[in-house]
């Protein structure tokens, strides 16, 4: 797992406490850390380097030390390395520590507030969400029309559509109803763009389905095997994440579409071919509707959760209800798709 430096710059006068926190449970969680002043202000900055699934455990206590004070500012840096490596630098901990750290519950993954910062980068509509949806939605128009996988493939890389449906899985499981509220109006505005602009391109361009258009015809269907494939993949895409390995959602994107399908549906009623867009809605939404159910199932599984115990009370709450709606959807789109399948 990576590192993580976390930058304390508070006033002068916690220095004491904070310096006292940190020491004792510096020896439990292996971290080092060193404070210096800050010239021509009264205050000080504390930097401890520490290994990312500790940085959550780390990060809970100063906040909840921190909750009565104003005047304080915690930032979280990645570090690619530290010399000398922090184990040659650990001190051995005794019989006493090593029972509570045997006790306490370690996050193999990144720190809540990373998660937040880096979902929250994503899921908030601004003019660079709604070009790239423009430009990836021109894309799986070629692409789609021109037969073309490799083409197909860059849109699904781009993937606007997936960011959004990470952010609402995350509110969904932190009880966040701001992250929720931008989540779903950014994921809301770019399937309306992206529809409208292959919409327009079926009008004018037309489609003809009697031609090559295999990659077309394909994302008019659906069935239990690419319900399968949704929920694999966004619990995969999920998990991902909260490890902190970008270069594996790559592959979480192509095998989980979101816009192609979407854009078959547009470029099908455009051109008037109502079965075949009717097919490809009922994948795009299949997508959907698994991506966040599994989706907040997995944030579950990878321990997120908010801070204090009431709020995790009602976000478990709200959470179990969302689950139940994205459940029974899921139960009422698979009983269609069985009546479907056996006619």
């Amino acid at each position: 797992m990576p590192l993580r430096v976390i930058e304390i710059i508070a006033p002068e006068e916690d220095k004491d406490d904070i310096y006292k926190t940190l020491e004792e449970h510096r020896p439990n969680e292996g971290y080092v850390f060193w404070v210096s002043s800050n010239e021509g202000e009264n205050s000080l900055t504390f930097r401890v380097i520490m290994d990312v699934k500790e940085s959550e455990n780390v990060l809970d206590r100063l906040e909840d030390f921190f909750t009565w004070k104003d005047k304080y500012r915690i930032i979280v840096f990645p570090v690619e390395a530290t010399i000398p490596r922090l184990k040659e630098i650990e001190e051995e901990p005794t019989e006493e520590e090593k029972q509570q750290n045997n006790q306490k519950k370690i996050q193999n993954r990144l720190s809540r507030e990373e998660l937040y910062a880096d979902v929250l980068d994503t899921s908030v509509l601004s003019r660079s969400y709604i070009l790239l949806i423009i430009f990836s939605s021109i894309v799986a128009v070629i692409g789609l029309l021109k037969n073309n996988v490799a083409i197909i493939i860059g849109a699904m890389v781009l993937a606007p559509l997936l960011e959004p449906n990470v952010g609402l899985s995350l509110a969904t499981t932190l009880g966040d109803d701001d992250l929720a509220k931008a989540s779903s109006k950014t994921l809301i505005t770019g399937i309306l763009l992206a529809f409208a602009i292959t919409l327009a391109a079926g009008l004018f361009i037309g489609v003809d389905i009697n031609q090559n258009s295999s990659e077309l015809i394909s994302r008019s269907s659906t069935d239990f095997s690419d319900i399968i494939l949704a929920m694999v993949s966004g619990a995969a895409g999920i998990i991902s994440f909260t490890l902190g390995v970008p270069t594996s959602l790559v592959g979480v994107m192509v095998a989980l579409s979101l816009l192609p399908p979407l854009s078959a549906c547009g470029l099908f009623l455009g051109a008037g071919h109502i079965s075949h867009a009717i097919g490809a809605a009922t994948l795009f939404f299949a997508n959907i509707i698994c991506l966040n159910l599994s989706g907040v199932i997995s944030f579950f599984l990878m321990g997120v959760q908010p801070l204090t115990w009431w709020k995790r009370e009602e976000a478990k709450a709200s959470a179990m209800r969302i689950i139940a709606v994205w459940g029974a959807l899921l139960i009422i789109l698979s009983i269609l798709l069985f009546f479907w399948l056996v006619k």
